[in-house]
């Protein structure tokens, strides 16, 4: 390293140094910074509801002792009412919540459980150095090259041509280097003994594959130790439970495949050849009949979502950065090419009763980052009612997201979603080893 470089890190080093000194011997400072980055947490979620024309909604204040109340609770304690409803949310033992806020210039990092934090670290750094991270490490897993050929896209986009801002970083660098930045060691040497971990993410954030991260000294993943949700926000955490959600979750199932697509001038979209045989593949694990081609039809799929215990479609997905309401959007069939675009505002219009969707679709978990997250596809199911969502943040081959849901629909039937979620992976990842093929997707959510 040149000394140009090595005094240029300096201050960084010194930086997180101190911050992480600071959080071990003034806890009560971390407490106290964490319940201003919650009311922070507020005031951007309520920005982010207006952005997306949602309805008005009405939250709580939360603080670090509400949500370590919230962990505490197990089963045996929770209060059932006469109809066998919970009154209270309980999550498994073990389990903690990783929030993160930046606030000029400093990304901050809090890692609370059942006993309170736990960790907490403060580190100076831009939003483009983040951006920045996040970029090199899809680059180095090669997704986004590889998703080239399968995303729908605008013709005239392709006749532009695309720029790889690959610039040669390792995947071993990337995956560190991006583990320092929202995993740092005062935070990670507090992992070892979780088993589920729920982030709430901020900017860009929400779209890493934190599976992929590693905060061990062993180098393992860190999914090889605990399941990963992502949650929209501090308060989806206190929500009640009005039903004991593990019932009934495959008795009324929506599955869509390899919807009949009209040619259009404007957009080149690749045939998915591997879409319909996964969803008759998942449709035969539930005993359900599966909608497929021209059957699948934005009409029917809308009218019966309403009804379905549970939503799966297996088609091309649109995220944008630009427009995330009008134009992310799932592709079904309807007579003309457009007709059949289901957008995340008539999903976020739409009352739905699914507990879970799963969109094994291109980037569906991608859309415009905000101060409190991503405004895309995932979020706009849940403000329709869905409480979890398993979305893809890139496009990978057929078998290997075949073979992955297949297994994640195996799990489900006796673990929640992102415990489901992590056994899949650690299945697949037998069989194809890369990264790549097996880290794609993430539960959008919380593990209740």
């Amino acid at each position: 390293m040149q000394r140009r470089q090595i005094l240029k890190a300096i201050p960084f080093f010194i930086s997180t140094w101190a911050s992480a000194t600071y959080a071990q011997n003034r806890p009560d400072d971390a407490v106290r910074l964490f319940d201003l980055a919650a009311s922070k947490h507020k005031r951007e979620l309520r920005d982010l509801w207006k952005a997306r024309n949602a309805p008005s909604i009405r939250l709580s204040d939360v603080s670090s002792e509400s949500i370590a109340r919230v962990l505490k609770v197990r089963s045996e304690d929770s209060r059932i009412d006469r109809r066998g409803r919970y009154g209270e949310i309980t999550y498994p033992d073990r389990t903690a919540l990783l929030f993160y806020s930046y606030d000029k210039e400093n990304l901050q990092v809090w890692l609370v459980d059942a006993l309170g934090i736990q960790a907490y670290e403060s580190q100076r750094i831009s939003k483009q150095h983040i951006s920045e991270a996040i970029i090199k490490l899809r680059n180095s897993l090669n997704v986004d090259s590889l998703q080239r050929s399968r995303v729908p896209r605008l013709r005239e986009r392709i006749k532009a041509g695309t720029v790889d801002d690959n610039e040669g970083e390792s995947q071993d660098h990337s995956i560190n280097n991006l583990t320092q930045i929202l995993l740092p060691t005062t935070v990670a040497n507090k992992l070892d003994t979780v088993e589920h971990l729920i982030i709430v993410p901020i900017l860009e954030i929400g779209i890493v594959p934190f599976a992929i991260l590693r905060p061990f000294r062993d180098n393992s993943f860190l999914i090889d130790r605990m399941s990963i949700s992502i949650a929209p926000s501090l308060f989806d955490l206190s929500q009640a439970l009005h039903e004991d959600n593990s019932r009934g979750l495959l008795e009324s199932p929506l599955i869509v495949g390899n919807p009949y697509l009209p040619k259009s001038t404007i957009w080149s979209v690749p045939p998915l050849p591997g879409a319909e045989k996964e969803a008759q593949a998942v449709a035969k694990m539930m005993n359900a009949i599966p909608l497929l081609r021209k059957e699948a039809t934005k009409a029917e799929i809308v009218s019966r979502a309403r009804t379905s215990s549970l939503l799966y479609f297996a088609t091309h997905g649109v995220a944008s950065s630009q427009n995330p309401l009008s134009d992310s959007f799932l592709m079904l069939s309807a007579e003309r090419f457009d007709q059949g675009w289901w957008t995340a505002q008539e999903i976020q219009s739409t009352r739905l009763r699914a507990r879970i969707a799963i969109l094994s679709a291109c980037q569906t978990g991608l859309g415009k980052a905000h101060d409190a997250g991503i405004i895309g596809l995932s979020r706009a199911f849940q403000i329709a009612g869905v409480p979890r969502v398993v979305m893809s943040l890139w496009s990978v081959d057929d078998q290997a997201t075949s073979q992955l849901m297949q297994t994640f629909i195996k799990h489900l039937e006796t673990q929640f979603p992102s415990e489901a979620l992590r056994q899949a992976m650690l299945e697949v990842r037998q069989e194809y080893s890369e990264p790549s093929k097996w880290a794609s997707f993430v539960v959008f959510g919380t593990p209740r």
